[in-house]
């Protein structure tokens, strides 16, 4: 009598299921991520979450008190046109911390006063460290996968008078007034490099960064960070399953000086209001950046 084996079947159902199942996220050195954030209203601080600063300038702001922001250089001569940097521990098994380095916003326009005065306003980070965070990493193949984080920022709000500049009002929100913000993502992706896909961070224009010790801008100072470079993991890209890795959706395509554009890693702050959208700042959000920082 023949008899017939399951074995091949057998062999064939399980290697479709492990096909079906996402890849154990693997393990990566440290490293940073620079961004850069464009103009046009994506990144806004309302000024009426500062009521600190508002007593300081001595006169209540024309409008709504919503100031849209664009990005600063950190450093023109090392990071290019960076102006937030973030640093990476170690990931094992998928899990990492995660937290703000340097951060140099200004705003799009002047504060405008209601006494008619008119402050520049530049917006870093505190002089006190903000807190780590944490990322955590799902790969979904060879490439790369998504990833959920949150961290917080420690912001400080330099407003520098039009005429005469020697006159300045300082809020650090780290001696009180103001709050910690929590910014957080979810389901972004994220891309290694030495995948299938042969992901190449010059080619989509990523320059690398410096290591060691590296002095950047913080408003009208400076401070130092100690960057050990981009290492393997890249953050703001959609992994495929083979090349080129296509960019998410969410990406803009408004920055002709990089590509690909803003990446899907949204900083936005938690928890929104009921039925509130991204972009949306209300009177307890204090900044609101949303898609509007991308993957330099």
């Amino acid at each position: 009598m023949k008899t017939r084996s399951c074995l091949p079947a057998l062999a064939l159902a399980l290697a479709l299921l492990a096909a079906a199942l996402p890849l154990a996220a693997q393990s990566f050195t440290a490293g940073n991520d620079s961004w850069t954030t464009p103009s046009g209203g994506q990144t806004q601080v309302n000024l009426n979450s500062f009521p600190g600063a508002l007593r300081a300038l001595g006169s209540p702001v024309n409008g709504s008190g919503i100031i849209n922001l664009q990005g600063s250089p950190l450093n023109s001569t090392s990071i290019g046109k960076a102006d937030t940097l973030m640093a990476r521990g170690a990931i094992s098994s998928g899990n990492g911390s995660l937290q703000i380095i340097a951060l140099n916003l200004s705003g799009s326009s002047n504060v405008v006063l209601q006494d008619g005065r008119q402050y520049a306003l530049q917006v870093c980070l505190s002089d006190t460290a903000s807190t780590a965070g944490t990322i955590s990493l799902t790969q979904n193949n060879g490439d790369g996968g998504t990833f959920s984080s949150s961290f917080t920022v420690l912001p400080k709000l330099v407003f520098t008078n039009v005429n005469p500049p020697y006159d300045k009002v300082r809020i650090d929100c780290a001696g009180g007034g103001c709050d910690p913000l929590t910014m957080s993502s979810s389901n972004s992706g994220w891309v290694q490099t030495g995948g299938p896909g042969n992901f190449s961070p010059s080619a989509k224009g990523i320059p690398p960064l410096p290591t060691g010790n590296v002095s950047v801008n913080n408003c009208d100072g400076s401070h130092t960070v100690n960057l050990t470079g981009h290492g393997s993991l890249y953050p703001g890209f959609s992994a495929s399953t083979g090349f080129p890795v296509s960019p998410p959706g969410e990406r803009h395509t408004d920055l002709s000086w990089h590509q690909p554009n803003p990446p899907q890693d949204c900083l936005q702050q938690q928890p929104l209001p009921q039925g509130g959208k991204r972009g949306v700042v209300t009177p307890a959000k204090a900044i609101c950046l949303t898609t509007a920082s991308a993957s330099q």
